[in-house]
C-alpha cells in the first residue's frame, strides 16, 4: 500500500473546502440585453451580467438602455430596484416585463418597465415590485 505524501493531502483538502464553498452560491444571470446592472448589494456591478452569489438577500438597481429610433426622442428610463433571497444552488435569470411595444420601440420609460428574477429551478418569479429610486448605489 502506497502512502501519499502530506502535501498532496492537503491540496485535496483546499480543492475540496473549494467545491463546497462553490455549492454553496446561486447564479444570477441577466437576459434582457438592454438591461443594465447598476448595483449588486448596495455595489457598483459595472459591466457585468452574471454573479455568483451566496444564499441570502440580494439587492440589485437596474436601468435600461433606450435606443430610440431616428426622429425618436429618448425617455428616461429611470432605475429600479429590486430585491430576493437567494438559495444554495439555485439558477436565476433577471427578465424585464414591460408593454410589448416598449421591446420593439427600444424606448424604455421610467415606470414603464419592471426587472424581476426568476428562480430557474422553480420557474418562479422571486423578486420583490421593483422600487423606483435614485441612479447609484446606496
Amino acid at each position: 500500500m502506497r502512502v501519499m505524501p502530506i502535501g498532496w493531502l492537503l491540496v485535496l483538502a483546499a480543492a475540496a473546502g473549494a467545491a463546497d464553498r462553490a455549492d454553496q452560491s446561486a447564479r444570477v444571470r441577466i437576459t434582457q440585453r438592454d438591461l443594465i446592472a447598476q448595483c449588486l448589494n448596495h455595489h457598483p456591478a459595472t459591466g457585468s451580467r452574471a454573479w455568483s452569489v451566496p444564499p441570502g438577500p440580494v439587492s440589485l438597481a437596474f436601468t435600461m438602455r433606450s435606443q430610440s429610433r431616428p426622429g425618436v426622442a429618448a425617455a428616461d428610463p429611470g432605475t429600479a430596484s429590486i430585491a430576493f433571497t437567494a438559495e444554495t444552488g439555485r439558477q436565476y435569470e433577471v427578465e424585464v416585463r414591460a408593454d410589448p411595444m416598449a421591446f420593439s420601440s427600444r424606448n424604455w420609460r421610467r415606470r414603464e418597465w419592471r426587472p424581476v428574477v426568476r428562480d430557474r429551478t422553480t420557474d418562479q418569479i422571486v423578486s420583490s415590485e421593483p422600487e423606483w429610486v435614485e441612479p447609484g448605489c446606496r
